[in-house]
Parts: C-alpha cells; structure tokens; sequence
C-alpha cells in the first residue's frame, strides 16, 4: 500500500477498540522516535479516520512532530473498520488486553453484530465469543436497568417510559428500585479527586524544593534540575491528554445516548 504524510491535526479519533490508551507504551514509542527509529505508518481510512496506530500518534505530539506517515484502506462499514483496528492490534507491539476485547465486543454488539458475526470479524473461536457476547451482553443489560433507575430517581420519568427510553425491563426496573441503594454522590468524587490531587500537588512541591536545595548547595547539578523539571511537565501533558481522551469518549456516549 502506498505511504502518505499526514497532518496529525487532520486525523479523525473517533474509533476506540482498547479500553484506554497506554501513556507508557506512548511514551515508549516517543522515545523511540527521538532517538531516530522509524515507526511503521498508522493505518486510517479514506476520511482520515485512525484504524490502527492511535500511540503512533501520541507519541509523534510528545515530539511536537505535527506530521505522520500513514496508509489508506477502505473499509465496507464501522463493523468492518472495527474488525481491522482489533485485529491490527492482536499482530502489533501491544496486544489487546482482555477488557479490550470485552470493550470491542461491546461495540460491534452495539452495531447489531451477531455472535456469530463476532467471532467472525475478530477472528475468534465460536466458544470464545460466545463466553465473551454473554458476559458482556450481560453487563449491558445491567447498564441499562441502572440507566431506567436514574431516569425515574432523578429524571422524574415513570418506570415505563424510563425503561422505553433505555430499552430496559420493567419488571428488573421496578425489582432494582426495591433494592435501590444511592451510590457514592458527585460530592464525595469532588473530595476524593481532590484529597489526591492535593497529596500529589504537596509530595511534588517537597521533592522540588528539596532539588532547588540540593542546586544551592553544589550537590544537583542545573542540567538535573531541568531534567526533573521537564519530566514533572511532560508528565502532566501526558494526564491532560488522558483526561481530554475520556471526555471523547464520554461525549461518544452521551451523544449516543441522545
């Protein structure tokens, strides 16, 4: 297949087959790249969308490189384009993790794939997908009744219509109201984030505090200092775009949702 350069602000985000992206294995790659090595080129579709490569590409905005090498293939649909991005990723230098496979699952059975289809795209044994299709199956029909729960706690909407809304069981609606137990508030999150944070922020002011010491003092050397100093600030580039990745896929969600 013929290799193109790519603008990175030009790529499409919108297919998501791990569970989360690994900072580490990124940064890896960044390194690779700053020492000279080539990576092999992402794989995107005709629209521009990443198939496969997706720490390829944080790892060349680690380097503040701001262009890519890629190859273009077509796909028949999201299913199939799915099917490609998992699939690329069981043969590539990461391979995809059990809630990889359990999230992939959870999206083609989201698109109306069939068990069997599943297995199929994926390249699994019958008996693997099925294990994987109910577990999963499972936990959506979970989801749902909780959705119902929250709609009629807090929406103000009847058992019926929440559970129309949510494609829910009534019967399993009504059941998990009897039982309905309030779960940790938005509050209590805002206190912890917050406690952690604050622990982080403190442990990280003594240790720069102690390095600016040790500089006044001839025993850490300016280049040392910098050194620390740039890895804290990578580091925190590295949450925010971990952050900004879970707000994509939330607004993915939620828009869905709607």
């Amino acid at each position: 297949m013929k290799t193109i350069r790519v603008a990175l602000k030009d790529l499409k985000m919108n297919l998501f087959v791990r569970q989360v992206l690994n900072q580490d294995h990124a940064l890896s790659l960044g390194e690779l790249i700053e020492a000279g090595v080539k990576l092999p080129p992402i794989v995107i579709t005709q629209q521009n969308e990443v198939v496969d490569g997706r720490h390829r590409v944080e790892a060349h905005e680690l380097n503040g490189i701001g262009e890519i090498d890629a190859t273009v293939i077509n796909v028949d649909s999201q299913a199939d384009m799915i099917a490609k991005a998992y699939q690329a990723n069981v043969g590539g230098s990461l391979p995809p993790t059990k809630e990889d496979l359990e999230h992939t699952v959870k999206i083609l059975l989201e698109l109306g794939e069939s068990k069997k289809s599943i297995a199929e795209r994926l390249n699994l044994p019958m008996s693997l997908s099925r294990k994987y299709v109910n577990s999963v199956q499972s936990r959506m029909t979970h989801a749902r009744v909780m959705d119902a729960i929250s709609a009629v706690l807090h929406g103000g909407m009847t058992v019926a219509a929440a559970s129309e809304k949510y494609g829910a069981d009534p019967v399993k609606v009504k059941e998990g109201l009897g039982n309905h137990h309030t779960p940790i508030g938005i509050r209590e999150m805002h206190r912890a984030i917050t406690k952690t944070q604050k622990s982080l922020g403190s442990k990280n002011t003594a240790l720069l505090r102690d390095l600016l010491e040790g500089f006044e003092d001839g025993e850490v050397k300016a280049k040392q200092v910098l050194e620390i100093i740039e890895h804290l600030e990578d580091l925190q580039r590295g949450q925010a775009r971990n952050l900004a990745d879970w707000k994509k896929r939330f607004n993915g969600l939620f828009n869905k949702a709607d």
